[in-house]
């Protein structure tokens, strides 16, 4: 459609161009007409505004269409592009660690030139394990070592099962485009988590991180930080920093050469080694020494630098082009030699940076030809002046040793380094597997934990439903860190290692490890989320609701959680791609209000039987509760019983979890919920129960054999 003939300049009658016979006869009707034209010539222009926006909007979702991951490690085309989008073709896969080569053409030479590498995280061990396995990866990196885009491909996260793709996020994803090698890709400070998968955001940052690192050391002649060079780097600043300007002018660690004008007017001409680079950022800082290097660097002439301050009263008469430099020796710069624009380099130096109190800075590139560690003459003449004013210039001190390559190390420091560097504490605090230390998950969880442990060991109820209270809201529903069946289908699968990525749940678990075999289910009475809510609901229930379980049905009922976790392992070793877990716990369907309809009707149903019975959940169906009774049963310390409970069942029938028959306590059901604890005073031997609470339950032990629940 051709647009181009309709738009007239308003001033312009229309009819004149149209219609040139009404530009001088048969003008009745023309305002009419001039307005009809008028709005066909709107109308088709919004048309073509129309389409010209629908084409560009249905271009830009085609190109943020919906991220979905494949679970296929059959590598397109299409995802070769996606990862490394700066690259115009690509070569076949090849090499060790295997790669795709991606190619551009240089758009100044015309020439093909490498634009980086695509490659699967796999093929770079060893991978980063994620909350359940290794996530799978294609990955991009360029020639200037970054990441230049990433590609989930494959995984097996426990919460795919239960969220879906949760990590298709373009949010997560697009965080690595152009993202440098050097950064330490730290879950939130370099990077934003993803809430309740943070183990799986880490894995991808971190493996993606180190997987991308070793290709660029095979491929792109990167190197990480050296630590012999660090620590030479800062005994270079450290020996400067011994130094004021006028000793360095006198150790002729820094040389002056004095100007004298035309006009009578100065010239003051600092001249210092920088080629080094602690020494180079030593005097004019570190953006400034990388522009100097960078220029050096691609200065066919030579690599050598040399720092220019310019003071003086005609400082602004300085010239860059009327400097000079000579070294009288064979096979060297026998002739004077001016330095131009290829070779000298401005730099904008702040007087705070540099010790020099000096109007301008710069960088001169001596000749390859030049030895700097020998003698050379540097030389200025100023316009109209025939002489030229000369300083014989010699490397001393640091500058000499530098330039001669010297260690400035000593064998020994050089090995405590080294002993140092590769101790096993160092790197662990250094890079700790966990990454960046969430000291605010952190507080808050042992916020958690110090109430629970105040409540047990002061028996204060008061404690306690504070403790289930913060435990249900915080571990449930805002964080989502509760310990779960599936870590030990992960420890079976993984080893117990991949628990250190996560340093919360680390706390946690250890806790509920280190508590269980001191006391018993302490985490089943304050820390489970899922049983906190079970709480609330026989405390807040009616009443009338409640049912006794007939004491025979609980006494078998019981095992029906160890034959779940019986179950849920065997599948973790046997088929580790059948996944069980989900359908036994529902905590995870409801605190992360994600799951199926087969799994909300599971959670209906086990709440539903809650407010039936007390802790219904837990007394028959909870794997991690079973796998906690075991290691229970080898507790030291547990509850103490007194002669009355031989013939007393006030605790027997207040017990949340039926594990208490008269003086008889089954350890490995009791969830350690201080309700007998209370009832009992603290010296033993002696019981607190009310004697009309014991005649009471005496009249009443018929109760036992018919049934058995809360009282």
């Amino acid at each position: 459609m051709r647009f181009t003939s309709l738009l007239v300049p308003p001033d312009l009658d229309p009819t004149v161009i149209l219609r040139p016979d009404l530009a001088v006869s048969d003008r009745s009707g023309l305002p009419k007409r001039l307005a009809g034209r008028h709005l066909l010539l709107l109308f088709k222009n919004l048309m073509a505004a129309a389409l010209l926006s629908s084409h560009f909007l249905s271009s830009t979702a085609q190109d943020l269409g919906p991220l979905e991951t494949p679970f296929s490690l059959d590598v397109k085309q299409a995802w070769l592009e996606q990862v490394l989008p700066i690259a115009e073709s690509f070569g076949d896969q090849q090499g060790d660690p295997p790669v795709w080569p991606g190619y551009r053409r240089n758009s100044l030479t015309r020439v093909r030139e490498l634009a980086g590498y695509a490659f699967l995280s796999r093929d770079v061990p060893p991978e980063e394990p994620g909350y359940s396995a290794p996530i799978d990866m294609l990955i991009g990196v360029d020639t200037e070592h970054n990441i230049t885009g990433l590609k989930i491909l494959n995984y097996e996260e426990t919460y795919l099962r239960i969220k879906g793709d949760f990590l298709a996020d373009r949010a997560i994803l697009s965080q690595f485009n152009d993202k440098p090698l050097s950064d330490e890709f730290r879950i939130g400070r370099d990077f934003d988590g993803l809430a309740g998968s943070t183990v799986s955001v880490f894995a991808i940052a971190r493996g993606a991180r180190e997987a991308a690192r070793r290709v660029a050391s095979a491929y792109l002649d990167y190197s990480p930080v050296d630590p012999i060079q660090a620590a030479r780097a800062q005994r270079v600043t450290e020996i400067m920093q011994r130094h004021k300007l006028s000793e360095m002018l006198e150790n002729r660690l820094v040389q002056q050469l004095d100007v004298t004008l035309p006009d009578q007017k100065t010239l003051q001409l600092a001249f210092t080694y920088m080629t080094d680079p602690a020494l180079g950022q030593y005097w004019v800082g570190e953006d400034n020494f990388r522009a100097a290097e960078r220029a050096a660097s691609i200065n066919p002439v030579g690599n050598e630098l040399l720092l220019v301050a310019v003071a003086g009263t005609g400082a602004e008469q300085f010239q860059y082009y009327q400097l000079q430099v000579r070294q009288a020796e064979a096979n060297s710069l026998s002739f004077f030699r001016r330095f131009n624009a290829d070779s000298y380099l401005p730099l904008n130096v702040t007087t705070s940076a540099t010790p020099f109190n000096a109007q301008q800075w710069g960088a001169i590139v001596i000749p390859a030809n030049i030895d700097v560690t020998r003698p050379f003459t540097l030389a200025y003449r100023p316009l109209g002046v025939p002489e030229r004013s000369t300083l014989d210039f010699q490397l001393s001190g640091l500058p000499l040793d530098l330039a001669s390559g010297e260690s400035l190390l000593s064998p020994t420091e050089i090995e405590s380094i080294l002993n140092a560097e590769n101790g096993w504490l160092k790197k662990f605090f250094a890079d700790p597997p966990w990454g960046e230390t969430p000291w605010q998950k952190l507080g808050l969880l042992l916020f958690i934990l110090t109430g629970c442990m105040t409540a047990f060991f002061t028996k204060r109820a008061s404690i306690r439903w504070l403790t289930l209270l913060l435990t249900f809201s915080y571990l449930g529903f805002i964080d989502g860190g509760f310990v779960s069946v599936s870590h030990l289908v992960n420890i079976i699968k993984l080893g117990p290692a991949f628990l250190l990525s996560n340093l919360p749940l680390l706390l946690i678990f250890s806790f509920t490890v280190v508590t269980t075999l001191l006391w018993g289910r302490l985490f089943c009475s304050s820390l489970c989320p899922f049983g906190a809510l079970q709480d609330f609901i026989t405390r807040f229930g009616p009443r009338r609701w409640r049912r006794r379980v007939p004491q025979g049905i609980h006494d078998n009922a019981i095992y029906l959680k160890y034959l779940i976790l019986g179950l849920i392992l065997t599948g973790a070793v046997v088929a580790e791609q059948v996944s069980l877990f989900q359908y036994f716990e529902p905590f995870g369907t409801l605190f992360f209000m994600d799951g199926t309809l087969a799994l909300f009707s599971i959670l209906i149903a086990f709440l539903a039987a809650c407010f039936v019975v007390p802790r219904f959940y837990c007394r028959y169906a909870c794997p991690l509760g079973a796998a906690l009774g075991v290691v229970a049963m080898v507790s030291p310390w547990r509850i103490q019983r007194v002669p009355q409970c031989e013939f007393c069942i006030v605790c027997e029938q207040a017990c949340p979890t039926g594990a208490i028959r008269r003086q008889n306590i089954d350890f490995k059901e009791c969830v350690r919920c201080d309700i007998c604890d209370v009832k009992l005073i603290k010296q033993t031997g002696t019981c607190r129960h009310d004697m009309t609470h014991v005649i009471a339950s005496t009249k009443n032990v018929s109760l036992n054999d018919r049934g058995i629940g809360s009282a």
